[in-house]
């Protein structure tokens, strides 16, 4: 009988454990993402991460609040996104993207071949 406690009880504490780990893992990914400006997967992370919070904490936060929310916070990032791909784009016209193409230069022997002549000096 309390083999079958013991595996009960480890379950639950399993599963804590994950889900606390993965609240972690969460608020760190937000930060990362960040770090390296992708937006829309910091706002997918941070949506997670704070649908993770709200568990732990038990407010009455339901799914379908959580998700409009999240929806909002996501639609934010992209716009972010956005907004940093038009500034690429206005510095962009400055740089070429294709150098002009110049016509090979003509050989300077005309495709002759080129006639040697050998002067041997005798001495007598």
């Amino acid at each position: 009988m309390w083999q079958l406690l013991a595996i009960v009880l480890g379950g639950v504490l399993l599963f804590y454990w994950f889900a606390l780990m993965f609240t972690i893992w969460c608020w760190l990914q937000v930060i990362f993402c960040l770090c390296l400006l992708q937006f829309v997967r910091a706002t997918i992370w941070f949506s997670l991460g704070s649908g993770m919070l709200f568990w732990w904490m038990g407010t009455d936060i339901d799914f379908d609040t959580w998700l409009r929310g999240s929806a909002v916070i996501v639609g934010l990032g992209a716009l972010a996104t956005f907004a940093r791909h038009c500034s690429k784009r206005k510095a962009m016209p400055a740089i070429p993207t294709m150098p002009a193409w110049t016509p090979p230069k003509t050989p300077a022997n005309d495709n002759q071949l080129p006639m040697f002549s050998l002067h041997v000096k005798n001495e007598g």
